[in-house]
């Protein structure tokens, strides 16, 4: 009986190695591979049009918009990269004395960068984007014309500059981002023709135009403040967000912009990506 005792606690002795082992693998195991980030804001727009295929007047007022982001972060090599996709809309009303005009316009972007760490605090990020965006113009006062289709992809050089800045023991990220499209093609009917010739009646030549600076110069800058909420056992993250996109384009004896600066809130998400090998510790892509 003695012997069957030493013999038992000489393998327990010998498997708490392996327990500890076992252990720390499991707790390794569970640790976030990667962080992403998703905000939905919702908010206000002021709004001005200029479209030569409908009118030759500006046009101003208010809308909605919707903006969506996920940003996370992967590695490739021995490299670290930030990917960004986007998604917002806009719904709006405009008027010129009398006449109203309603928009609605969409994008979705896809984001690619490479960052650089300025200090402990400061992130700069460099990449490229590439931007679809569609919607349209409504001039209920026109007859013939009444509808300019808006429809252009792009690939646009794209930057971050991100910094936290301590507030009462929490950390607040401030973000400025600058979107620049450098090249791409744009739907541009010339001025006075009608879509039931291109359609109809098939005279498509030209209407699809490349776009760059020159004859497209547009670009999209857009500011977050993520503020940390804390109450009792909860938290959130509150996200404050200004975006101004300019759009413009004197493209087939056609000159159009679009002008929105919106003000949007929200709420961040973020979401832990588990992987059960090669892990790594958790960070944010911020």
């Amino acid at each position: 009986m003695k012997t069957i005792r030493t013999i038992i606690a000489a393998l327990a002795l010998l498997a708490l190695p392996a327990v500890s082992r076992a252990q720390h693998f499991i707790e390794d195991s569970i640790i976030p591979e990667r962080i992403v980030v998703k905000s939905t804001t919702y908010g206000i727009s002021g709004i001005n049009t200029l479209d030569t295929y409908l009118s030759g007047y500006n046009y101003t007022g208010a809308g909605l918009h919707i903006a969506h982001e996920n940003f996370r972060d992967a590695r490739t090599g021995n490299y670290r990269w930030k990917f960004q996709t986007t998604f917002d809309g806009s719904l709006g009303y405009a008027m010129q004395g009398n006449n109203t005009q309603l928009m609605g316009m969409a994008a979705y972007r896809w984001s690619g960068y490479h960052p650089f760490e300025i200090g402990k605090r400061l992130k700069l990020l460099a990449g490229a984007q590439i931007q679809v965006e569609g919607g349209a113009l409504y001039l209920p006062s026109n007859g013939n014309n009444p509808v300019s289709v808006k429809l252009r992809t792009a690939l646009a050089a794209s930057g971050m500059a991100i910094y936290r800045f301590p507030v009462k023991g929490n950390d607040w990220t401030a973000r400025l981002q600058l979107d620049v499209p450098l090249m791409g093609v744009m739907f541009a009917p010339e001025y006075g023709q009608s879509y039931y010739e291109i359609f109809g009646l098939g005279h498509a030549d030209g209407v699809v135009a490349f776009t760059h600076p020159f004859n497209c110069p547009s670009w999209r800058h857009h500011l977050t403040l993520d503020i940390p909420l804390r109450w009792k056992r909860h938290s959130t993250t509150l996200r404050l967000a200004y975006t101004g996109d300019i759009y413009q384009s004197d493209i087939n004896d056609t000159r159009c912009h679009i002008y929105r600066h919106s003000f949007t809130f929200g709420f961040v998400k973020t979401i832990l990506k588990i992987k059960q090998e090669n892990s790594i510790k958790a960070y944010s892509p911020y």
